[in-house]
């Protein structure tokens, strides 16, 4: 992204929409003190519940947010927000599937513009500190990256135990849902009717992310996703003796096995093997729902 783009993104203008909304009359209940008085009161276990994250988790990354290039105080009618509060709203809203910015600006009493800009700066500051995610549009390197040999070394005694040697991942797709987009929002429509964007994902046996792809349509099928994605290239290189685990909709390769295509003729042997390969390949599938489950505004039929 470009600076000037990085500006114009970024940029603190509202929208004719939230300028209206913005002018009529008050009649919502806000909570006016809700960070100074009730979040400060809330046990370690209950801010877990509403905000996702420990305490600790949280001023660290207030603390990388308030120094980076997308931190903000967004001093206005309602003053300075520090970086920890806002780390605060972005995660509330991202943890309740029904928030809107209204509900979320009432919470924490500031206006639905700053809520605005807050969600848009904090997704492009988390983006950037995901290094290995790859898309036309985001691209960073931090904490999501690839096992090192050790790591590569416990995936594998762990998928071993289990049955399924020399395997140290599975991968999916999964769909996030979306509003109806501007250009071509037909080739956003899924087979389930949605519209929504595609996410290529691998994890290891702690369900942890190692590579992630993400922005193709929701009608995309997830062979051709993986097709065009980073991984198909470099598969072999990163994996060396090792492979991964996909379902029948990704492309057999020396490095990516899949299950042999039940016609009603399978060998017993074909039959372990594909139950093996199912028993193994369901973190991924665990995976998305945690993270769907943690953070419901990207929940939806899997």
């Amino acid at each position: 992204m470009s600076d000037d783009g990085l500006t114009d993104f970024l940029s603190d203008s509202d929208s004719s929409e939230d300028e209206f909304l913005e002018l009529l009359p008050n009649e919502r209940v806000k909570n006016e003190q809700y960070l100074e008085n009730t979040v400060l009161q809330y046990s370690e276990e209950t801010f877990f519940e509403h905000f996702r994250l420990s305490r600790e988790k949280v001023n660290y990354l207030g603390e990388l947010f308030g120094n980076s290039q997308f931190f903000h105080h967004q001093a206005g009618q309602f003053g300075y927000i520090p970086a920890s509060d806002q780390i605060l709203i972005y995660l509330w809203y991202a943890g309740h599937q029904t928030a809107s910015f209204r509900d979320v600006g009432d919470r924490f009493n500031i206006t639905i513009s700053s809520v605005n800009r807050i969600i848009r700066r904090l997704t492009l500051f988390l983006s950037n500190m995901s290094p290995e995610i790859k898309s036309a549009e985001i691209k960073c390197q931090q904490n999501i990256k690839w096992p090192n040999d050790d790591e590569k070394r416990i995936s594998e005694e762990h998928f071993r135990r289990n049955g399924f040697p020399n395997n140290i991942g599975a991968i999916d797709g999964s769909h996030v849902k979306i509003d109806k987009p501007v250009n071509d929002p037909d080739s956003y429509i899924n087979r389930k009717g949605y519209y929504s964007i595609q996410v290529q994902a691998v994890c290891n046996h702690q369900r942890k992310i190692i590579d992630c792809f993400i922005g193709y349509p929701g009608s995309v099928h997830d062979s051709r996703v993986y097709r065009n994605s980073p991984l198909k290239n470099t598969l072999e290189q990163k994996y060396l003796r090792y492979f991964i685990l996909g379902d029948s909709g990704h492309p057999l390769k020396p490095n990516l096995l899949t299950p042999y295509k039940d016609r009603g003729n399978l060998t017993r042997r074909q039959q372990n093997y594909n139950i093996k390969l199912a028993r193994n390949r369901y973190v991924i599938e665990h995976t998305f729902g945690i993270l769907k489950q943690k953070f419901r505004q990207l929940s939806c039929t899997i």
